[in-house]
């Protein structure tokens, strides 16, 4: 982003300048007159990729998430019922292989 507005800032600074927002104003305003170009949001170079790894990340996290309503669920019907639960009877790997 420094590269692309001109300016000479570390690249350990994490934070917003003041001069980072004028920047983008300035930016903004040529684009606006037609002096800047604008990114193509098509090109490869503007793609974040994806890794598999990641993908599967999520996907299981939402599934860890199901098999805790599932458990919570069962959990509370158990104690309704005043019936004894086991880790057998709350956890089936059904709610994980279904939502991977």
């Amino acid at each position: 982003m420094n590269r692309r507005l001109n300016l000479d800032i570390s690249q350990n600074n994490t934070f917003l300048l003041p001069r980072d927002i004028l920047a983008v104003f300035d930016h903004l305003i040529e684009l606006k007159f037609g002096m800047g170009t604008l990114d193509d949001m098509n090109h490869l170079k503007n793609k974040r990729i994806h890794f598999v790894a990641d993908l599967l990340q999520d996907q299981f996290g939402l599934a860890l998430v199901l098999l805790e309503n599932v458990v919570r669920r069962t959990m509370c019907g158990a104690i309704r019922h005043k019936l004894i639960s086991t880790p057998q009877n709350l956890v089936t790997s059904n709610s994980i292989n279904n939502h991977l």
